[in-house]
């Protein structure tokens, strides 16, 4: 049999759920009355076109052209510049610089001194690649990575063709640089360049490697 409270007297059970809310209720108020959240800096500002709209402009310039290479030039410049390197099927390089802000053609060239065994091998680089750029990008792509500032189409150390892309960070001072395997697709190697003493006056701190 339940013991009956004297008369006048309330449970106190009753008024906990009222406390919670209120208390509840503070904190939310608390929480939004502060200063927004902090807007993260930057990445090369002056970059307005991303690498891959780069990539498109130099393949359009130069029909039945594939990838080689892109890199960004000048970065410190007002206007920044990217230099494609793009491949015709018989291996013959042209260079197309685009500026990095509206992805404007500057010029179109084809390197001297290409012989008929540099284009060989160029062709057969390019012919060993059936990963496309922006795929092997993707395999590295995280949230607020930063902007990709070069994409290379190489030879790995074990013989595998790799394409190296080159991240510049939120990070001041940090740049990554992936290999990505170009058949598969494997992420076979990354590196880091730590910030060092010297950064801030542009020059690149200590590198180290990370096999994946």
């Amino acid at each position: 049999m339940a013991r009956s409270l004297p008369s006048g007297v309330r449970p106190y059970r009753r008024w906990a759920p009222a406390v919670s809310v209120l208390a509840v209720a503070g904190a939310l108020m608390t929480a939004c009355s502060g200063p927004p959240p902090a807007r993260a800096p930057e990445v090369l500002p002056r970059v307005e076109a991303p690498y891959d709209r780069a990539v498109r402009k130099a393949l359009d310039e130069v029909p039945g052209s594939r990838l080689v290479s892109v890199d960004l030039t000048d970065v410190s410049a007002p206007r920044p510049v990217w230099k494609t390197d793009v491949a015709t099927a018989d291996g013959t390089v042209h260079e197309v610089r685009l500026d990095a802000v509206r992805a404007q053609l500057i010029n179109t060239s084809v390197p001297a001194g290409q012989s008929a065994a540099a284009k060989a091998g160029t062709a057969a680089l390019v012919g060993s690649a059936p990963l496309l750029p922006e795929e092997a990008v993707e395999k590295v792509k995280v949230p607020d990575y930063g902007k990709v500032n070069g994409v290379r189409l190489e030879k790995g150390p074990d013989g595998r063709t790799v394409w190296s892309v080159t991240i510049t960070t939120i990070e001041r001072g940090h740049t990554h640089t992936y290999k990505i395997d170009a058949a598969d697709g494997e992420v076979v190697d990354s590196s880091t360049a730590a910030p060092s003493a010297s950064a801030a006056s542009g020059v690149s701190g200590a590198a180290f490697r990370v096999s994946v």
